[in-house]
Formats: structure tokens, C-alpha cells, sequence
């Protein structure tokens, strides 16, 4: 084996390594944690009232806003009458249901697709749409699309997501 076949074999292993920071990432983060701890105890300046100050004008803040939100919505929803809300709450209901069930159906449907239903060829597994990516997204399922290597066949295979 000559030197340079040394180098590159030495090269290509070092490579694969992990640096020492990424090895010992929680260990680092641990030891300024301990530090910051030790520095609080022991330092001088007033860091607690500027921190109580902080936090309780952050939650007065987040109180003042909600109270805004409330009566925004509050004062809106005394426009409308109790039947408009049922019916909107209603009509909300059935686009979920009729989501769920067109969702049901596409998985049906499209859940076998292991060789080409047109000439019985091998599929290959090509990159989705943005769309069907979209979908997959909405929908929650898993969406696959497939191409035959002896036609022109292009068709999705659709599966419901597991839980894990």
C-alpha cells in the first residue's frame, strides 16, 4: 500500500468522525448551566428584580392583550344572532365530515398499486407534486406517486398515516 493510499484511507475516516463539540453537545451545555448557576448565587447585582420586573410586565402584557381579544370578539359576536353561530358551527361540521369521508374514499381507492394496472409492468416510486405534497399534508395520509418503466402509466398510492 503506498502513502498516498495511506492519506486518503486516514482522510476518509476522519471524515466520518464526529467533531468534539457535537459529541459532547449536552455535557457542554450542562457545564454552562452549572456556571450560570454558580454565577447568580454569588454575584451582587440586582438580576432578580430586573427579572421579576420583566416577567410581570410580560404577563400584563399578554393579560392586557387577551382582554383585547375577548372584547373584540365579545363585541362582534353581539352582532350576530344565536342561529347564525349554529349554522355556521353546522356548516363547519359538514365540511369536516365530507373532508373526512372524500379522504376515506381516496384511501379506498388508491391503497393498492403494486404493479402497473395497465400492462402489469414494474412501477418506480418519482417525486409528488407540490400539490400532492399539499394534500398529503391536509388530508394526513401518505401520498406516493409512481411511474411504469414500460408505459406511460403515472398514478398515487395513498395510505393513512400510522400513529406511533
Amino acid at each position: 500500500m503506498s502513502t498516498q493510499e495511506k492519506r486518503q484511507r486516514r482522510r476518509s475516516s476522519k471524515r466520518h468522525e464526529k467533531s468534539i463539540i457535537r459529541e459532547f453537545s449536552l455535557e457542554i451545555f450542562i457545564g454552562v448551566i452549572f456556571l450560570f448557576g454558580v454565577f447568580l448565587l454569588f454575584e451582587e447585582m440586582e438580576i432578580k428584580t430586573y427579572v421579576f420586573q420583566g416577567l410581570v410586565s410580560f404577563f400584563k402584557s399578554i393579560t392586557n392583550g387577551f382582554s383585547n381579544f375577548l372584547g373584540f370578539i365579545l363585541g362582534t359576536a353581539g352582532e350576530f344572532e344565536t342561529s347564525d353561530i349554529v349554522g355556521t358551527m353546522l356548516i363547519v361540521v359538514a365540511f369536516i365530515l365530507l373532508t373526512y369521508r372524500v379522504r376515506q374514499k381516496a384511501i379506498i381507492r388508491l391503497h393498492d398499486l403494486e404493479e402497473c394496472p395497465d400492462c402489469g409492468g414494474d412501477l418506480k416510486h418519482i417525486h409528488r407534486t407540490l400539490i400532492q405534497r399539499i394534500a398529503s399534508r391536509i388530508f394526513f395520509i401518505k401520498i406516493r406517486r409512481y411511474q411504469c418503466n414500460d408505459c406511460e402509466f403515472d398514478g398515487l398510492r395513498m395510505r393513512a398515516k400510522q400513529s406511533r
